[in-house]
């Protein structure tokens, strides 16, 4: 009698904006993956916000109540290598999910869903169990690179000594057309020591960089992107947390906002990385192969990071 496969894991790190939570939801309505964790970190909004509204995802978009079994969010970064701080409330609200005044998730909920596990030691964990059970590992950043840089400080075999691990990483533009500046692309940008640390230190089989200007060259449509929100095939549970969070964000055809509005469509960076990370082979048509290299050094060659 044949066994059957283990799905693939996943491990989400994200600075939960709009664009995160509508990725994570993605993750967590899928049938192709086991999401084992989301850990947090600053960038889009606070840190104390990011862990809010990742609970609002896990309420709204995981599998219905009772709470889970076993934690889920882990708490990480607050601020960068160095200190940084980054604030994207011009964008995602003040509250990093569109300021759609959500009620707040019953504490019965919250209870059991968030470890107090240190992030680094939560991944090394994770990655062992998934070794132990011959299981691939997937780690989507949708934000700072913190938390995987942390994660190589305490243990600087680890992207060597896993080759059951694959990395995603939402972040840089190659073409040196930025969002945090003329140049600079948010996530790379928000802790550019951490981007460097992890792209100079990986070499485990696959590092796979969804840049920021793919995103603008290719936005989903307004129509599909609606249909994606209100999905007849997701709970109306998420479907109405979806249409709240992005009510205020994701509205086509004004053009007097150019960070949220585009007359060709909606740019959801996170979700499509997560896609990747679900799907490589199903979503990726064309890549190509290259060196990256983080210039940490300061003035314009920082912004032009990646």
């Amino acid at each position: 009698m044949s066994s059957t496969p283990r799905k693939k894991r996943l491990i989400i790190d994200t600075d939960a904006g709009v664009d995160d939570a509508i990725a994570i939801c993605l993750a967590l309505r899928s049938s192709e993956v086991e999401v084992c964790a989301i850990t947090t970190s600053f960038g889009n909004t606070s840190l104390q916000n990011v862990v809010k509204n990742v609970s609002q995802c896990a309420f709204h978009c995981g599998p219905p109540t009772p709470p889970p079994a076993t934690p889920l969010v882990y708490v990480g970064a607050a601020q960068g290598l160095s200190g940084e701080e980054a604030d994207a409330s011009y964008f995602h609200g003040k509250d990093g999910l569109g300021d759609a005044g959500l009620p707040a998730v019953p504490a019965s909920f919250i209870e059991n869903l968030i470890s107090s596990e240190e992030v680094p030691n939560a991944i090394l964990r994770l990655a062992e169990e998934s070794k132990q059970d011959n299981t691939q590992l997937t780690i989507v950043t949708l934000g700072p690179l913190t938390n995987l840089a942390n994660v190589l400080t305490l243990d600087p075999t680890f992207a060597s000594s896993n080759s059951h691990v694959d990395l995603v990483v939402m972040g840089g533009c190659g073409n040196a057309h930025g969002n945090a500046s003329r140049v600079a692309e948010f996530n790379v940008f928000s802790d550019v020591e951490a981007a460097s640390a992890v792209f100079s230190q990986w070499d485990s089989p696959t590092l796979t960089v969804v840049p920021w200007e793919l995103n603008i060259l290719r936005p989903l449509p307004w129509e599909s992107f609606k249909r994606v929100i209100t999905s007849t095939q997701q709970s109306s549970r998420t479907s109405d947390f979806l249409t709240k969070i992005c009510a205020k964000i994701y509205i086509p055809g004004d053009a007097k906002d150019g960070h949220k509005r585009s007359s060709e469509g909606a740019v959801i960076c996170d979700a499509l990385a997560v896609a990747v990370g679900i799907d490589f082979g199903g979503v990726v048509k064309e890549f190509r192969e290259t060196n990256v290299e983080v210039d940490v050094r300061g003035g314009l060659r920082v912004e032009n990071a990646l």
